[in-house]
């Protein structure tokens, strides 16, 4: 199939690569998916590898464990000339780029928080003795995004990425938008109003609760569970629990670009990337729910396209900025 024989071209590419050329180790730590990859200065990404989030979740030392992946892929590569380690975890990290505030979607076995208030880069670099870079995992797939789509000049850019939570990015005038601590944008846990649903961050009513890839699954399991999740939309598109939910997440867009005002609006994540997404529906219901004055002016939407590499390449593209400041 189509990921088969990407996958099996970047091999071919990796096999072909001196090791002469020095790389960074790009590390996407999602909520179901870790992705790592070694990452070329012109943002070719090879040897790529993906495996279950839960390996280092359920792991004694999820830490050790990372440092453990990292050592296999090094090997088993035949990695020589590694610049610096950059890892993107779904999470707010705080302005120092080594601490992880919260991954309340990283969970081990016994359902607790795998990493909270943690300094996962302070362990790994010792580890490596190389430099380590920790940045929430939406920043850097919008580098990657921002990069593929040659949107460097616009003022304002807005990413919203619909994976198994809900994640944010902004960027201004070429700068992501940060916080007094790095919390900033935490928008899957902004509360919808009187919302009563429970979320994994101990709080009610969150944007998670109502758009995102879990609350999808919940969809599915209530109404519709002899349909398999990636022919969601395909069959149930224009039934009532589909049109809700295409609802909630458009409610989020809505908010972000009346705040923002921005250029270009970025569509991505697990969800929005789903075989027949309704994307006129969706934009219909952002435009409807965006304020006046923002919808005199417009802005542009633009879909991330499925890549297993983004949020590795994105990772890489940021430790490059921390290590050569322009």
């Amino acid at each position: 199939d189509t990921k088969y024989r990407e996958y099996q071209t970047l091999y071919e590419q990796a096999n072909e690569w001196s090791n002469m050329e020095s790389v960074i180790i790009g590390i996407d730590l999602g909520g179901t998916n870790l992705r790592i990859g070694a990452v070329t200065p012109d943002n070719r990404m090879l040897a790529p590898r993906v495996m279950k989030s839960s390996i280092v979740a359920d792991a004694k030392n999820p830490i050790g464990k990372i440092c453990e992946i990292i050592t296999g892929y090094i090997e088993q590569n035949q990695l020589e000339n590694v610049e610096a380690i950059s890892i993107g975890v779904p999470s707010s990290v705080e302005n120092d780029k080594e601490t992880v505030i919260c991954t309340t979607n990283i969970r081990n076995r016994a359902g607790e928080v795998v990493f909270s208030h943690t300094n996962m880069a302070k362990d790994v670099r010792e580890h490596f003795q190389i430099p380590v870079f920790i940045n929430n995992d939406v920043n850097n797939i919008m580098l990657y995004d921002i990069a593929a789509n040659q949107l460097e000049e616009k003022k304002v850019v807005v990413g919203i990425y619909i994976g198994t939570g809900v994640g944010a990015s902004v960027v201004i005038d070429g700068k992501p938008l940060e916080g007094k601590n790095g919390a900033e944008l935490d928008i899957g846990h902004m509360p919808y109003f009187q919302g009563e649903v429970e979320c994994s961050c101990g709080k009610k009513g969150c944007c998670e609760c109502y758009a995102s890839g879990w609350r999808l699954q919940e969809i599915r399991k209530k109404y519709y569970p002899d349909t398999d999740i990636k022919d969601m939309f395909t069959q149930h598109k224009d039934e009532r629990p589909l049109k809700e939910f295409i609802q909630a997440c458009a409610n989020i867009y809505a908010v972000m670009a009346t705040i923002f005002n921005p250029d270009t609006m970025i569509v991505g994540g697990g969800v929005p990337e789903m075989k027949d997404f309704p994307k006129e529906e969706f934009e219909r219901e952002v435009n409807k729910n965006t304020g006046t004055d923002v919808m005199y002016y417009g802005f542009d939407y633009l879909y991330s396209r499925e890549f297993v590499g983004k949020g590795v390449i994105g990772a890489a593209v940021f430790a490059r900025r921390k290590l050569r400041p322009i």
